[in-house]
């Protein structure tokens, strides 16, 4: 639905409050706001994209009375900023979709009136606190940290403030003490002060190490603290390098690969659109992780705030937009991204997972990048971060924009052209002399798609995926042909030819990418598939509710700094059945493949997939035939026979890795799995429980072909957010839903009411299942609670087959 909404919230301030600086930030909204407090104008919001501060001190009341926080809300795609009558260039469905509302989380801040500034330019117009380390030693493991705090003096008076800082670490010690300014403000005035001290013992943040500090900074007055702020932020160094062989991305002094996944910054869940809680952002971040990806590029506009602290709890670096629709613009729509952009560095430059701010998700001119280059100057000078671009086909426009950008973002960058570059030429923004100045950064690769649904030509019920043919709309209505299985063959055949011409292999004719970035990590509704086999865009490595696909399995595999291995697809076939059997394995130097204990092949070459669908060439992933996989290695013509498979890596004769399969029997009953935060379902009426349920035999092994629907009963304080089916239209929210290769995933929502909810699921031949799933109270008073949103656990380490919760297994 488009169009407006209204919120309101019912609250009171305690008596306490009275006198001091009240606030509330939304972390977002879609697309456009108007703030009213007690039927008063606060403030207005319209980029959609950023958050926003609302100050509410002059209207607010305090003690027994009430107060009425009312927001309208207007998430049209036709919304025109009110100034100007301009349209938002990204306020669109397809590339930036819109699940608007209010949807994400907001806080209300109190303050005194000698206080450090939020960093919520948009609406307030302030700067915050600016945290980030100078001269570091990362032998002695000390640095310098800095702080850079912007204070204002809403009193009518004069004061004398000082500010000093401490760092504490993630056990609650304090490791450095930080010495500041003292400076005279008269009433109304506002200015930067600053503090410095040395960390000694210093854990540098790291994709494998993403250690976090919390910076407090305090405000004295006539040696009394008055106010006191709290950054949580990591330190690290940083540096971006060009040259065959030694450029790249720069960690801590060590080169690091970036692999990874482009994502919509919507990051919907089906069932949930995009209103869902913090620890479900961590679910999806630590699912990257596990992966072995460290790398997320975030698409159109800026990232949530929620998903910004994944990564940098979880070791994920990320390139941060600020709002575009892939189109070049000027005049007003050009100064709405720009201040996007400002808007966004002042409040993520504290996130050490953010490396890369991007000034568009396509060329911009060499006057737009120069202004980009000069606003990280000044917003952003030490935060150990670049300003590029993702840049397209146009030569001469890309030419010029070498000498200001800072990276080069590419797309669909690996190709036979890349190859043959010598002198001048330049071919979807890679060149020579770009790749000798600065890291390129493949953005949004491998953009074929594939459902989960479909194992691969063998599998019971579909055999196969049979796209639907003609056009819509002057489109193909089925763009892609692949199956699970072949998919994770095409996946990994376009990673391997961006490994082998890496930026840090020394030889020039191979040497060009410092990044790797697979479009999209899960299935998101976006670009419009609806006339298609799949209602949304497939070209996720899992599905629109995380479970994983094939391909995800050799993602994690072929990512993998170590050995890794994981057979693709399930081992429940048809009598007579023969087909080829392939397995991913890394770091090892040889396979065998054991069929109920019986050696039944070696392989010591990896396979060179050729796409016979399309005739041996692969179109779109723009392959030649017959490219090399890098790390899956086939068994041909293995002929089906109940019972284990398993597959063995070893290098110099030495086990490395190994896994079994083994086939289900007859579909027994249903298994539920329940997924929540760490502190369990929260009766805030935002929380939401995950529950898997599969279709699995006596033994309790997942029936791998089982697709058949299941029917649900709930009852107690809950809001059924059910899931979806990715080939059926109006799937999402119903009391019923089909298994897909066995297993589907549901969500539930919680109320304002704590108390037992009771959950079963039936389908007539099979035994029943029921699980509970306790509400727990929260403790909300007058319309306000000090709980704040529930995270998952970190770091979390990469998942080995099988056994993470998080990740889920597609075999038994």
């Amino acid at each position: 639905m488009f169009g407006i909404g209204w919120y309101r919230k019912h609250f009171k301030l305690p008596a306490s409050a009275e006198g001091q600086k009240v606030f509330i930030q939304f972390d977002g909204m879609r697309q456009a706001g108007r703030f009213f407090v007690n039927g008063q104008a606060v403030g207005k919001y319209e980029n959609g994209v950023t958050a926003v501060g609302i100050d509410i001190t002059k209207f607010a009341k305090f003690g027994d009375q009430e107060n009425v926080l009312a927001v309208k809300v207007d998430n049209s795609t036709s919304y025109k900023e009110e100034a100007t009558n301009t349209g938002f260039q990204w306020n669109a469905k397809d590339f930036n979709p819109n699940f608007g509302g209010l949807n994400r989380d907001s806080t209300l801040i109190v303050t005194g009136k000698v206080y450090q500034t939020l960093p919520l330019y948009e609406n307030l117009g302030t700067s915050g606190v600016y945290v980030y380390p100078e001269a570091i030693d990362l032998k002695k493991k000390t640095a310098d940290i800095k702080v850079e705090a912007e204070v204002a003096n809403d009193t009518a008076a004069y004061a004398s403030i000082t500010l000093s800082a401490v760092v504490v670490d993630a056990d609650g010690n304090v490791r450095a003490k930080l010495d500041g300014n003292t400076s005279d403000l008269v009433g109304g005035q506002a200015e930067v002060f600053t503090a410095t001290g040395t960390l000694e013992g210093a854990r540098f943040w790291d994709v494998n190490d993403p250690y976090l500090y919390r910076v407090y900074s305090m405000l004295s007055v006539n040696g009394k603290v008055v106010d006191v702020n709290e950054v949580q932020t990591g330190f690290r160094q940083t540096e971006f390098k060009g040259g065959a062989g030694t450029g790249g991305v720069w960690l801590n002094g060590r080169f690091v690969w970036l692999t990874g996944y482009a994502i919509r910054a919507a990051n919907d869940w089906a069932g949930l659109g995009g209103g869902y809680p913090d620890w479900m952002h961590d679910f999806t971040v630590s699912m990257v992780r596990q992966s072995n990806g460290n790398y997320i590029r975030w698409m159109h506009v800026a990232p949530q705030r929620a998903d910004v602290a994944a990564c940098d709890r979880l070791g994920v670096i990320e390139v941060c937009p600020a709002g575009d629709k892939e189109a070049l613009v000027r005049g007003r729509q050009w100064d709405q991204r720009a201040e996007v952009m400002r808007n966004t560095m002042i409040f993520y430059r504290n996130n050490p997972s953010i490396l890369f701010w991007e000034a568009g998700n396509t060329i911009v001119t060499p006057e737009q990048m120069t202004q980009m280059v000069e606003m990280r100057k000044k917003l952003d000078p030490s935060g150990g971060r670049v300003m590029g671009s993702r840049d397209n086909d146009t030569a001469e426009a890309n030419k010029a924009l070498t000498p200001m950008s800072e990276f080069f973002g590419v797309m669909i960058g690996q190709a036979a052209q890349t190859d043959r570059i010598s002198g001048d030429d330049i071919f979807r923004g890679y060149s020579i002399a770009r790749r000798d100045k600065a890291p390129l950064i493949e953005t949004e690769d491998f953009r074929d798609e594939a459902g989960r649904n479909v194992w691969d030509d063998y599998s019971p019920p579909h055999f196969g995926f049979k796209p639907k043919v003609g056009q819509v709309g002057g489109r193909p209505v089925d763009t892609y042909h692949w199956n699970s299985e072949t998919f994770a063959l095409a996946g990994a055949t376009r990673y391997a030819s961006y490994d082998k011409n890496r930026i840090d292999n020394p030889d020039p004719a191979h040497s060009k990418w410092s990044a790797y970035c697979s479009i999209y990590f899960a299935d998101s509704d976006a670009d419009g598939r609806q006339q298609g086999s799949y209602v949304l865009r497939v070209s996720g490595k899992v599905d629109g509710v995380r479970i994983p696909k094939s391909l995800y399995f050799v993602s994690r595999v072929m990512q993998s700094e170590t050995p890794d291995i994981s057979i693709i697809g399930h081992w429940n076939y048809p009598a007579d059945t023969k087909k080829a059997v392939y397995v991913a394995a890394s770091h090892c130097d040889q396979v065998e493949l054991f069929l109920n204990g019986k050696s039944i092949g070696v392989q010591t070459k990896v396979y060179r997939f050729v796409d016979k669908v399309a005739g041996g060439t692969m179109g779109a992933a723009e392959l030649a035939s017959g490219e090399d996989t890098g790390c899956v290695y086939e068994f041909p013509d293995i002929a089906f026979a109940p019972g284990s498979l398993k597959a063995v890596a070893s290098k110099g004769g030495k086990v490395v890795a190994q896994q079994e399969l083994q086939t289900a029997g007859e579909a027994k009953s249903i298994k539920l799995t329940l997924h929540t935060g760490p502190n369990g379902l929260q009766a805030d009426g935002s929380d939401v429980a995950l529950v898997d349920f599969e279709v699995v035999d006596a033994q309790g092994r997942r029936c791998p072909t089982d697709e058949a629907r299941v029917d649900f009963e709930i009852t107690g304080p809950a809001v059924w957010r059910g899931g979806f089916n990715a080939a059926k239209l109006e799937s999402t929210n119903n009391l019923y839903l089909d298994t897909e290769c066995g297993i589907n995933r549901v969500s539930v929502r919680s109320t304002m009411t704590g108390g037992q909810i009771k959950l079963t699921a039936k389908r007539d031949g099979l035994e029943p299942a029921t699980i509970t799933i306790d509400a727990k109270p929260v403790d909300i008073k007058d319309g306000l609670t000090f709980a704040m949103p529930q995270r998952l656990a970190a770091p979390v380490p990469a998942a080995t087959t099988g056994t993470s919760l998080e990740v889920i297994q597609q075999m038994p």
